[in-house]
């Protein structure tokens, strides 16, 4: 049997740029908790990730707009807790330091979207032995 409502269907809430902008400035403060700003303000956390989304976009676009590139560089930090999947380890192997000429190890990680290069001091072995051992488990 079908059933016909006759309420309205709710509308979604609109917000302005300049609301948008103050709470994402408050997200940005150091140790801020984006999930308790957007609660703060009544808004679902999933809100302000898509404000924030939109506007490293909104940001990109006009970057390249101006000429810039879309290149954006990337920190990586390997630590045993955080390791990619061990898998994918391409070879491990000493290899000569370029601006040293000392003897290090380096590592080589190799995912679908690219590759992560892990080098160690040689003189560090017994630490990245620890590391790989504990990633590799």
């Amino acid at each position: 049997m079908d059933q016909v409502s006759t309420a309205a269907r709710p509308r979604r809430r609109e917000y302005s740029a300049e609301f948008k902008k103050a709470v994402l400035e408050q997200c940005s403060q150091p140790g801020a908790s984006r999930a308790a700003v957007a609660m703060g303000h009544g808004i679902n956390p999933n809100v302000v990730h898509r404000w924030r989304r939109e506007e490293r976009q909104r940001l990109m676009l006009m970057d390249l707009q101006k000429g810039g590139s879309a290149f954006v560089p990337l920190q990586l930090q390997l630590t045993p807790d955080v390791a990619p999947d061990p898998g994918q380890v391409k070879h491990a192997s000493p290899h000569a330091d370029e601006s040293s000429g000392a003897q290090g190890i380096r590592i080589e990680i190799q995912r679908m979207g690219g590759a992560v290069t892990v080098t160690w001091p040689q003189q560090c072995a017994s630490e990245c032995s620890a590391w790989l051992r504990e990633w590799l488990r």
